[in-house]
């Protein structure tokens, strides 16, 4: 991308992405975006077309820019990929985080205990989805700060842009409850003390154990609704 309304129009779209506003099989249209920015479709369409490179999107003739739709192998290849780099950046945290990202670490881990600790199922549906995508912006938010802890710009865009991908394939398929989150938020624990107490081999172990049990619950909510989906004819 070579002009800063492209650039402005990428960013904007992967923010869009990464709040799960535009949901798998979602179409983006250049005008509207173009209309939210104040700029022309020319940039947006060159945004679109590094989305799509990058395999958050997909051109499809007659339709346009339609946001993916990841398979299941995918998924599998993703979180592969995070197993094989995350656990290293988890090491590589141990000797170079600073105290200030270490003190980032800590405060998202204990706004993610907070949320856990205080689910309610009773609460109205709009408030719990609410309450899940601060949940996932403090997560992502921690693995991001891990990474930058590594200081390797590469491993930063290599799995940031993986999360970016996981998080778009499990819009709308994880259910969350009590226990999802404080599996999650104890994970997180896990990895935080492991660095604090400068154990690489243990902060490598966490991490690898994180990923593993994100891994099973992604398939196991796909697979979820794969068999929901082909019931359908049942009872509509």
């Amino acid at each position: 991308m070579v002009t800063t309304h492209a650039r402005r129009a990428y960013l904007h779209l992967r923010q869009k992405l990464m709040g799960r506003q535009l949901p798998p099989g979602t179409r983006i249209r250049y005008g509207p975006v173009g209309k939210e920015l104040g700029i022309s479709a020319t940039p947006v369409r060159e945004a679109i077309g590094q989305l799509a490179s990058e395999g958050f999107v997909e051109l499809v003739p007659q339709l346009g820019a339609v946001v993916r739709q990841l398979t299941r192998e995918e998924a599998i290849e993703l979180y592969e990929l995070r197993e094989a780099i995350e656990p290293f950046a988890a090491r590589k945290a141990v000797q170079r985080i600073s105290t200030e990202q270490m003190q980032q670490l800590c405060d998202c881990l204990a706004e993610m205990e907070e949320i856990a600790h205080n689910w309610n199922a009773e609460e109205p549906l709009e408030l719990q989805r609410k309450l899940v995508r601060r949940f996932e912006a403090v997560d992502l938010s921690f693995h991001v700060t891990l990474l930058e802890a590594t200081s390797n710009r590469r491993m930063i865009k290599t799995i940031g842009d993986s999360h970016l991908l996981t998080r778009i394939f499990t819009s709308d398929r994880h259910e969350y409850d009590k226990q999802v989150l404080s599996a999650t938020a104890h994970d997180h624990r896990e990895i935080v003390e492991a660095i604090q107490q400068k154990d690489e081999n243990q902060a490598a172990a966490a991490m690898q154990q994180h990923i593993q049990s994100g891994l099973k619950r992604t398939l196991a909510a796909h697979d979820a609704g794969d068999n929901a989906r082909s019931n359908d004819h049942w009872w509509q």
